[in-house]
């Protein structure tokens, strides 16, 4: 009986330790709390080249939505010989900003502008923007906003480097 006994003990063991891991794996669910949803997108981001760098403007989709953040991000390519044009860009983020820091300039209720000044002649830039809630939950990335940096920006010196 004790050899029939531990056997059972055995197999029965083995059905536990296979069906955890068995249970274990596979997809993981959303760690969103069910019913909460992402911020809007932004979707008018718009990139434009000055004296002093790149200004980046967009509208808050929508201003009730508690933002908390926004996560700037930049892609950088030389704007001629680039050795791969068909490439997925590869982004870094610029600024990871609380949405009341003083180097975010407001226009009006829902227009939110920030300064890039750490551009170099002769490259491409691609932005895009993303928004966090006051809970960490981060929207969609924005709308892209590129400009071209000729070589001669600005008048033969490059930006600060300052952000």
């Amino acid at each position: 009986m004790t050899r029939i006994l531990r056997l059972l003990i055995i197999l029965l063991c083995s059905g536990l330790v296979l069906g955890g891991v068995l249970y274990g794996c596979g997809k993981k669910g959303d760690p969103r709390p069910s019913g909460v949803a992402p911020p809007k997108a932004i979707s008018d981001l718009k990139a434009s080249l000055v004296d002093y760098g790149v200004v980046l403007r967009w509208t808050i989709p929508d201003a009730k939505d508690g933002i908390q953040r926004y996560r700037i991000e930049r892609s950088e390519l030389r704007a001629k010989g680039t050795t791969c044009p068909d490439c997925p860009l590869e982004y870094a983020v610029v600024a990871d900003i609380a949405s009341n820091d003083p180097k975010l300039a407001k226009e009006g209720a829902n227009v939110v502008i920030y300064l890039d000044s750490g551009i170099k002649a002769g490259y491409l830039y691609t932005y895009r923007v993303i928004i966090c809630d006051l809970s960490g939950i981060c929207s969609q990335a924005s709308n892209i906003g590129e400009v071209v940096v000729g070589p001669d920006y600005p008048r033969g010196k490059e930006g600060s480097g300052k952000k």
